[in-house]
């Protein structure tokens, strides 16, 4: 039992050499997730799979969005809202915020889509709210 318990480790280690991360095994367990709802995208059968279904609402004309806009920023994570803030307000490069934050490319780009979808929806929610009311 030793051996092969022995055995079953050093394998693992040695496939985690030959992707060349010795976690790389490790995130096969945790498939990536998506930031958006599956159902919002196309499916298989349909003209485009993997597409938009619908691009989302556009804005009523002549709506101000600052306050929701603040009050969403406000809502996110520390680290969620200093990506947005540097990215999309201030225009740094990636490599920049990478350097700012410690976040990897990979990592500040779903930190950025789930962010911008979390404000998106909370505009949107407010708006919709502010429709209402009238």
């Amino acid at each position: 039992m030793k051996i092969s318990m022995a055995r079953m480790i050093t394998d693992l280690v040695a496939k985690g050499r030959t992707i060349g991360n010795r976690f790389a095994w490790w995130s096969r367990w945790f498939p990536p997730a998506r930031t958006v709802e599956a159902d919002r995208f196309q499916g298989e059968g349909e003209p485009y799979p993997d597409h938009w279904r619908a691009f989302p609402h556009p804005w009523p004309d002549g709506a101000t969005v600052t306050p929701q806009v603040d009050a969403a920023l406000a809502a996110l994570p520390d680290l969620w809202r200093r990506v947005v803030i540097l990215r999309d307000v201030k225009g740094q490069s990636p490599t920049e915020v990478s350097a700012a934050t410690g976040l990897t490319a990979d990592q500040q780009r779903d930190v950025l889509n789930r962010a911008r979808e979390s404000i998106r929806q909370a505009v949107s929610r407010a708006l919709e709210h502010d429709a209402d009311r009238s």
